[in-house]
């Protein structure tokens, strides 16, 4: 597994759990002690900008509570993993929450978005949740989604309860408002009967995982959130919406109009609105190698958090970052001499991790700092950072330090950019001394640093040199 790639399969799932890789494990913990003391009907906004881990994230909690659970029909790891998953959980458990008062909570992960080519959320839902009970299961296509769904329904539901599946499709599906209000009661009642007859053996509660909503066409989004509202009332369920609440208004707005108040039409149906909380970017990159304090580590770091990065982007960042880091072959022919060392640590730990990031978030920005005629996204990252690759400036022994004091790091920063990136490099020794003479920056190795970077960017030209 490269971790740097956290696609949640069930082996990403489980192997970032085990090494606590992103730093959530004690948040999945406070969150599994939260719905541990639901004992009502809930419905819970789990709000996270793409890209942030949310979906490994309630695969996570939903893998520990499948783990605790002795009484569930199937699980989607082997004996083995659960009991290391089981362990681990047992040592984040505190004296509020100690392991053995974790109720048996049976768990269902719906992908909304994989299913908002269903005619009815409804029927697609109680599908899946039928689905997750039953211990043997084999899909079969057919022409018609709701013909599918409603023959599966009818397979596996009456192997393990007496419920007529077909009831809830057909009232579903209302020809008018008066046949809607005769219908609705009928079909609260069926979902109920479902749920209490599936519940008992397998465990005290029912969680619901919604994730992807916010991508879902909005006629689904609007439909799945209105049938739970109405027929998923019993007081046994728990559903948590993973889901990025400014995405999700955008998608609402769009069939109710730029002017719809998003927000108070959620309260309708989230009772409990909390934040996904942030990876541990340190421990993160801890976990690839990169170790505290070094001067790559804390750029990296100040430029997850500088540009706000979420987990996908720092993920696709590692993996250009590790594609382009320059090779020891590109250097074999310059003369390495110290001087060149120190050039060769500033390019490697601060000129490439911004290329990187430019090319990720502002091509243009890029063309100009790349060209040598912007110096500011360097100036502005390393700014309050210390770096040892840049003490042998030793910036305190300037002329232009007795005036300015700290003050003039930003003039000095400015100038080593552009001795980078410009051949006719020139500053006034009357302020600065000779002190940019101890770093070399010959053509030749910002040559070598350009074309290491133009692996990712060379197909999609987002700058010209000059």
């Amino acid at each position: 597994m490269e971790f740097y790639d956290l696609v949640p399969t069930n082996e990403n799932v489980y192997q970032t759990f085990v090494d606590d890789i992103i730093g959530r494990n004690p948040k999945v913990f406070k969150f599994i002690s939260l719905i541990n003391r639901i004992e009502s009907s809930c419905s819970i906004s789990l709000d996270g900008s793409w890209g942030s881990g949310k979906t490994i994230f309630v695969k996570q909690v939903k893998m520990v509570l499948d783990s605790l659970n002795q009484f569930k029909v199937k699980g989607d790891y082997f004996e083995q993993e659960e009991e290391t998953v089981k362990t681990i959980f047992s040592r984040l458990c505190d004296k509020t929450t100690p392991v053995e008062s974790i109720k048996p909570h049976v768990c269902v992960y719906y992908d909304a978005w994989e299913n908002d080519s269903d005619t009815d959320p409804l029927i697609s839902l109680a599908y899946k949740i039928a689905k997750d009970f039953s211990c043997e299961y084999v899909f079969e296509d057919a022409p018609k989604v709701q013909e599918v769904v409603s023959s599966a329904l009818k397979t596996i539901v009456s192997g393990i309860t007496n419920i007529d599946v077909n009831r809830i499709y057909d009232d579903c599906h209302f020809n008018n408002k008066l046949e809607e209000i005769e219908k609705t009661k009928s079909l609260e009642q069926t979902i109920s009967e479902m749920f209490d007859s599936l519940l008992p053996e397998h465990g005290d509660r029912l969680i619901v995982f919604i994730d992807e909503l916010d991508r879902c066409k909005p006629t689904f989004a609007v439909k799945l959130l209105e049938r739970i509202k109405h027929y998923f009332s019993n007081p046994k369920i728990t559903f948590v919406f993973s889901t990025n609440i400014l995405e999700l208004g955008n998608t609402i707005k769009k069939m109710y109009g730029s002017d719809f108040d998003s927000d108070r039409y959620f309260d309708k149906f989230f009772d409990l609105r909390l934040s996904l909380p942030p990876v541990d970017i340190e421990q993160y990159l801890n976990n690839l190698g990169y170790w505290p304090h070094e001067p790559k580590t804390n750029i990296l770091v100040n430029i997850f958090k500088k540009y706000s990065f979420s987990m996908r982007e720092i993920c696709r960042f590692i993996k250009n970052y590790e594609l382009t880091k320059i090779s020891d072959r590109a250097l074999t022919n310059l003369t390495y001499s110290g001087n060149l060392k120190y050039s060769f640590n500033i390019l490697q730990c601060y000129i490439l991790p911004l290329l990187i990031v430019l090319h990720m978030t502002n091509s243009k920005e890029l063309n100009s700092f790349i060209n040598g005629k912007n110096p500011k996204p360097f100036v502005d990252l390393i700014d309050n950072i210390h770096s040892p690759f840049l003490d042998i400036l030793n910036i305190s022994a300037m002329p232009i330090y007795e005036s300015k004091r700290e003050g003039c790091r930003k003039e000095v920063l400015s100038l080593l950019y552009d001795k980078i990136f410009n051949q006719n490099f020139h500053c006034d020794p009357v302020l600065y001394g000779n002190n940019f003479n101890v770093i070399e920056f010959n053509s030749q190795i910002v040559k070598i640093t350009i074309e290491s970077f133009s692996l990712i960017s060379e197909f999609n030209k987002p700058f010209e040199t000059e």
